[in-house]
């Protein structure tokens, strides 16, 4: 029998062991990244897309937005809205239908800013959603137009 034949020792074990040790003791010596959201505001980088907006006026009703969402977020809601004359005759929405979003299944994959023909809805970087009702999260179209700070202020209850 040669020497690499041999089944190993158990000192032959003990180098794992020991930096395996060694590495679980300094890991209790390094900062701790866990955040308490929402007390401590987390960072984004720069390009991360937001929250959906809807800019009413500029909404013709297409139903685009709907059909492209690939796991049905946003739904078309009848909505009686008064637009202002100059979007009227620029933007017509004659169903008077309007996207409404659940924001809390809602992936921010873009596809809703990309193929609206208009521009009315947006993803801005605004990424305060914190919401703990399940009925809050399903945000009608005139909720879709304002910020969170004017939805909810300071209690989001």
């Amino acid at each position: 029998m040669t020497q690499s034949d041999k089944a190993p020792g158990p000192i032959a074990g003990i180098g794992g062991i020991v930096k395996g040790v060694w590495t679980i003791f300094m890991q209790g010596f390094k900062p701790k990244v866990t955040k308490q959201v929402p007390e401590e505001k987390l960072e984004y980088p720069e390009r991360t897309t937001g929250r959906v907006f809807l800019n009413m006026d500029a909404c013709i009703g297409c139903t685009l937005c709907e059909q492209i969402c690939p796991n049905g977020t946003i739904k078309m809601v009848t909505f009686a809205f008064a637009k202002k004359e100059e979007f009227d005759k620029k933007y017509p929405n004659k169903r008077q239908i309007f996207p409404s979003v659940d924001v809390s299944t809602c992936t921010h994959c873009n596809l809703c800013e990309e193929i609206c023909p208009t521009g009315a809805i947006t993803l801005e970087a605004e990424i305060d959603e914190i919401h703990f009702r399940r009925e809050n999260t399903r945000y009608s179209p005139p909720m879709l137009a304002k910020k969170e700070s004017e939805l909810w202020g300071d209690d989001k209850k």
